[in-house]
């Protein structure tokens, strides 16, 4: 009977074959971190496809204590984390929200947050409220609240399928009110929505005044062309006011071409003047300072006609 031969066991591991790799600068490791550990989407809710996308980053964490510590820190902060889930398998009564399931030291790390506003306009969902249950006040890096308007049920587009036009809009409005009361070091709180939504509506109206009244900074998203009028440039300068400080409100000078402008001034039909010679009818003069007189004649049964002149072209040198 023949022995049965195994192969020989590997030999052990050493650490010369391992890479240093906390021997690289803190920099270089944030870089390489984040190339991992950040997915395409950058925002973060409950979904039933988490476990494909996180759970494989997340075993980093599981490395080393020291290793650990500096991916959860690259990982919470370079996502923006939703306070109040969307999808529809999460809305029931006793789901809690994602803030509330992680621990203190976690939310610690966070450094922005998004509440989208129209998923249930009609029947808000159940979880959907702030309490001490989300920890915002354990957010001591959130600097930045991103907010999310998906519908405007206040638009004339729903009525008949709306309970009440000024519903949602006062939901809202109390919701972001205590989001920005319970966040310690909130700067700034920025908007966007999709296009069918009315800037100038009930909805977002109520929600930048409750920005404004908690002296937050306004910022414009990405998807609207929102911050590109005279008033959102003002923007500053009113936060500024409020909070008492030094503002400059001098606008910044124009840019305009260094070349001839030539304007054009409508047409004036008038009968030609006996007085006027020919030569000059046909051929009206360009003004340059100051308009063509006609000759002094105190006699002239015209005198006292107002003064016409025929088409031309100004000439204004800036």
């Amino acid at each position: 009977m023949s022995s049965i031969e195994f192969p020989p066991n590997p030999p052990p591991a050493s650490h010369h074959n391992s890479f240093p790799f906390f021997s690289l600068p803190s920099e270089l490791r944030s870089k390489i971190l984040s190339s991992i550990l950040c997915t395409e989407t950058r925002t973060i809710d409950l979904d039933p496809k988490n476990h494909l996308s996180a759970s494989t980053r997340l075993n980093l964490f599981l490395v080393s204590k020291r290793f650990g510590y500096e991916a959860y820190h690259i990982f919470y902060s370079g996502h923006t984390f939703r306070i109040f889930q969307t999808h529809g398998r999460f809305l029931g009564k006793r789901t809690e929200p994602l803030l509330a399931r992680l621990p203190s030291y976690y939310r610690a790390a966070l450094v922005s947050l998004e509440l989208r506003l129209g998923p249930g306009w009609s029947d808000p969902p159940k979880p959907w409220y702030v309490s001490d249950r989300l920890g915002l006040e354990d957010c001591t890096s959130v600097r930045t609240l991103r907010v999310f308007v998906e519908v405007d049920p206040s638009s004339p587009v729903f009525k008949g399928f709306r309970l009440n036009r000024d519903f949602f809009t006062h939901f809202s409005g109390d919701l972001l009110r205590g989001v920005i009361e319970r966040l310690p070091v909130l700067e700034t709180v920025e908007f966007d929505a999709y296009p069918s939504v009315d800037r100038h509506g009930a909805l977002v109206t109520r929600l930048l005044d409750d920005a404004r009244r908690a002296n937050k900074r306004i910022a414009w998203g990405s998807q609207r062309d929102w911050g590109d009028s005279l008033a959102d440039k003002l923007e500053k300068v009113r936060l500024k006011a409020r909070q008492g400080k030094p503002f400059n409100l001098s606008l910044p000078p124009l840019n305009l071409p260094n070349r001839v402008l030539s304007i054009t001034r409508p047409s004036t039909r008038t009968e030609p003047s006996p007085h006027r010679e020919p030569s000059a009818l046909k051929k009206p003069p360009l003004l340059t300072t100051s308009p063509p007189r006609l000759p002094h004649n105190p006699t002239s049964p015209h005198r006292h006609r107002p003064r016409t002149y025929t088409p031309h072209q100004l000439r204004l040198h800036i």
